[in-house]
């Protein structure tokens, strides 16, 4: 019986064993297939922001190249040779005027030709790049221009109009230029002061140096950085045989050839993140252009009439593409697939029900940490960002506005009436009420603009990129008028008002905290006027407050 008895409970702590195995193995492949769609949804999350962000920064870095250009092209028409040659006619002024045109190539190094051409289409003046030597092109060397359409649509442009040609490749005496050369051209019709055109100034810019650009920023996202013309055809490819194809009139050697299904989508949303069996695309359609189409008389590039079709300046537009291949996605998935298996294998021979209770201890102190840091971040009832994220928008937007030489309003709010909600109809209805306030702020700003809960009634907003100082004026009068309307509380209808205080800037501080304190001088001098009105920041309106203090 002795030598039976091994054989009878051998069996039996192997069938404990595998049902143990088993039951644990069940819970840990169900909890790795769980982490894993989790990890991939998270790691999909994650790639299409960073892409959509690095879409953005090219699209900015596009607009301070055409900002950069419509300058330079500004500052050429004006030259004081260029004003006197016309007068006077006196070839001695071509020399001075080509000086000029040298000095500038050399300085800003990314034009290949800068021209002066007349009314016929010749070529009076014209300095060339030449690899970083500029140099004049003599004159027996000039060439008539009359017939290339540039010099045509640039023509017949009104004073002050710009024209840009299409990104493409340059050509000499009807040759496609080698080394591959992509140029934009830009230009502007030259009028004397008899209003009679006499020519155009025309910059040939090395196109090479926006596609270097574009191409850097390769390096903050995962994806290919691309650049599409109107056609779908690729002017930036990771692949340089790609490039240029309607050049060679090669349609095969296009975007839209070879993802026609997605180039549909792209052409009828003007941005987007599109996930196909190829990976994944992120893109912005960019309108070099837009805002830049003439010169006000100030002499900056001013905003041509939104009705204003000639030229079709507003539908002058290119497509910023990052292409995240399928093999970069499954890539990261067979590696996270490697990771959880090792890491169950070892959680099986370990410890089951030790490994279990410490993933779960895991999630629960992510799950922890998310809520305290929401908790510090964000206001509880109205789920705004609260005083401290405030300021931490407000240091963001003050680095952003100066970097761009750009404007902002500080909006402060004080509710006018909240005491009486609150005495009248309770401390629920007031916190209801909050709420409904929060909301309606939202509404009345941009996705872009900071909406805040200081505490208690007080609320602030920052309106960001103002085209003018009277846009903060006008948000405000819309908060005004949208928090004037009475509130269906369950408690009630309640009916309250706001002051507002608006502080600008630059105009009024470059520094976050006067800029508040400003803006809460002026909502207290609202308060003063009679609430529910809106008053901007001045140093007399300070000066005022403080003798009637």
């Amino acid at each position: 019986m002795k030598k039976n008895s091994p054989p009878t409970i051998f069996p039996q702590i192997l069938y404990i064993f595998f049902s143990i195995f088993m039951l644990a193995g069940v819970v840990i492949i169900g909890l790795m297939v769980g982490y894993y769609r989790s990890e991939i949804k998270t790691y999909l999350l994650q790639l299409k922001t960073q892409e959509e962000f690095s879409i953005n920064l090219q699209s900015k870095i596009v607009g301070n190249v055409f900002d950069s250009m419509t300058g330079d092209l500004f500052f050429l028409s004006r030259l004081n040779e260029l004003q006197e040659y016309l007068v006077e006619g006196d070839p001695a002024l071509l020399h001075k005027m080509a000086e000029e045109y040298l000095n500038f190539s050399t300085y800003k190094k990314k034009y290949d030709q800068i021209r002066f051409l007349d009314a016929t289409g010749m070529e009076v003046v014209r300095v060339n790049y030449n690899q970083g030597k500029p140099c004049r092109i003599a004159a027996d060397k000039l060439q008539s221009k009359q017939q290339r359409y540039y010099f045509k649509d640039c023509f017949q442009l009104d004073q002050g109009e710009l024209f840009i040609s299409p990104f493409d490749l340059n050509k000499e005496y009807d040759r496609i230029e080698q080394p591959l050369k992509p140029v934009i051209r830009l230009g502007t019709p030259i009028v004397d002061s008899n209003g009679l055109k006499r020519g155009i100034v025309l910059l040939n810019f090395l196109g090479s140096d926006l596609l270097e650009r574009l191409k850097a920023e390769e390096e903050i996202s995962v994806g290919q950085n691309m650049l599409l013309n109107a056609d779908g055809y690729w002017l930036l490819s990771s692949d340089a045989r790609q490039e240029w194809g309607f050049m060679f009139d090669d349609a095969k050697r296009s975007f839209a050839y070879l993802y026609p299904d997605v180039w549909v989508q792209i052409t009828h949303q003007e941005n987007g993140q599109i996930l196909t069996s190829n990976g994944l695309f992120t893109y912005r359609a960019v309108y070099p252009l837009k805002g830049r189409s003439s010169f006000n008389n100030y002499g900056a590039a001013g905003v041509v009439e939104e009705n204003q079709e000639k030229n079709n300046y507003q539908n002058y537009h290119w497509y910023l593409v990052s292409f995240t291949p399928r093999e970069t996605l499954d890539k990261f998935s067979a590696h996270l697939m490697m990771r959880l298996f090792i890491f169950g294998a070892g959680i099986l021979l370990v410890s089951a029900v030790g490994s279990l209770s410490s993933a779960f201890a895991i999630v629960k102190r992510r799950i922890s940490q998310n809520q305290l840091k929401a908790m510090a971040l964000y206001d509880v009832l109205t789920e705004l960002p609260n005083r401290r994220l405030f300021y931490e928008r407000l240091k963001s937007v003050i680095k952003q506005s100066r970097r761009y030489k750009k404007r902002f309003g500080l909006l402060f709010v004080d509710l006018d009436g909240f005491k009486k909600i609150n005495d009248s109809l309770g401390h629920e209805a007031g916190d209801a009420l909050l709420c409904e306030v929060a909301e309606r702020l939202r509404q009345c700003v941009r996705e872009s603009d900071v909406v805040a809960r200081l505490g208690g009634d007080e609320f602030a907003v920052i309106v960001d990129s103002l085209k003018s100082d009277d846009g903060a004026q006008v948000a405000a009068q819309k908060i005004i008028d949208s928090l004037s309307e009475p509130m269906a509380l369950s408690q009630g209808e309640a009916k309250i008002g706001a002051s507002v205080g608006i502080s600008l800037f630059p105009l009024n501080s470059e520094d976050g905290e006067e800029l508040l304190r400003q803006a809460d001088r002026a909502m207290y001098h609202s308060k003063y006027r009679g609430k529910n009105v809106f008053s901007l920041f001045s140093s007399e309106l300070d000066a005022e407050d403080e003798r009637m203090s």
